[in-house]
This record gives structure tokens, C-alpha cells and sequence, in this order.
């Protein structure tokens, strides 16, 4: 009974660790794929590229050419996305996202979706947002 009680436990845990925003994701934009990884740090929900690949094959040499500051011309892989978020139940509000394809720097929101498997992260600048669905990879 107790091996039982124990072994349902685990697996109640990874299922709840698997609703959380914390983990590695994918988001494919054409033949663009980019691997994204999240992880809380200080409280806050922050994102960093992993590799983008183009057509398969990863793109070593992809730089944000259109970021500012201390972006500019960095490499892809390594780039933080995502910070200062505040947590909102299993979601995260009001951080800073930057969209690498155009240098913009939006205030981000990240919503769960799908028990987990899923991400909604949202850009937003006054009343115009983009939403991209990121896709949990194991």
C-alpha cells in the first residue's frame, strides 16, 4: 500500500511539473524552427534561445541584426527573450520580450495552455499584440 501511495505521488508530481511554464520549447515559423528554453530565476519566468535551425539544420551563424544595445549582432543561441516577469498563478505578466526578427523589445505575457503542452506568449505594444503558441519539447 505504501509503495502504492508513494508511486502515485511521483507521477502526480511530474504531471503537475509538466503544467508550468518552466521547460523546453519549440516554435516553428515557416522552415524556422527556434528551440527556446524558460526557467524561473529570481522569482521571475526569464527565456533564453537555445538554436534556431533553418530547413533541418541548426543556423550557428544566426545574429539578432536587428536588436539595440547590448543585443545587437549577438548570437541567436544564448539570446535572453524573455524577463522580468511577475508570476500570476501559472501564468506570468508584465516582462520584457524581445522579438529578435525586428529588434522590438514588447511587454510579454505568458499563459499555459493545454495542461502544460503549450505556451501563449504574448507581445504587446499599447493596443496591438502578436500571440506565438510555443510547443513543450521533451
Amino acid at each position: 500500500m505504501f509503495k502504492t501511495l508513494v508511486v502515485s505521488l511521483i507521477f502526480a508530481g511530474a504531471g503537475l511539473a509538466q503544467n508550468s511554464a518552466v521547460g523546453n520549447w519549440q516554435y516553428v515559423d515557416g522552415a524556422k524552427t527556434t528551440y527556446i528554453r524558460t526557467y524561473e530565476e529570481g522569482g521571475a519566468l526569464k527565456a533564453t534561445i537555445e538554436k534556431v535551425t533553418k530547413g533541418g539544420q541548426e543556423d550557428a551563424a544566426a545574429v539578432c541584426s536587428k536588436c539595440t544595445g547590448d543585443s545587437k549582432d549577438k548570437p541567436m543561441k544564448g539570446l535572453l527573450i524573455l524577463w522580468d516577469t511577475k508570476k500570476d498563478g501559472d501564468n506570468w505578466k508584465d516582462g520584457k520580450l524581445l522579438d529578435p526578427e525586428s529588434g522590438r523589445l514588447v511587454t510579454g505575457k505568458v499563459e499555459v495552455a493545454e495542461g502544460g503542452k503549450k505556451l501563449n506568449v504574448k507581445g504587446s505594444v499599447a493596443f496591438i499584440s502578436k500571440t506565438q503558441v510555443w510547443t513543450r519539447v521533451p
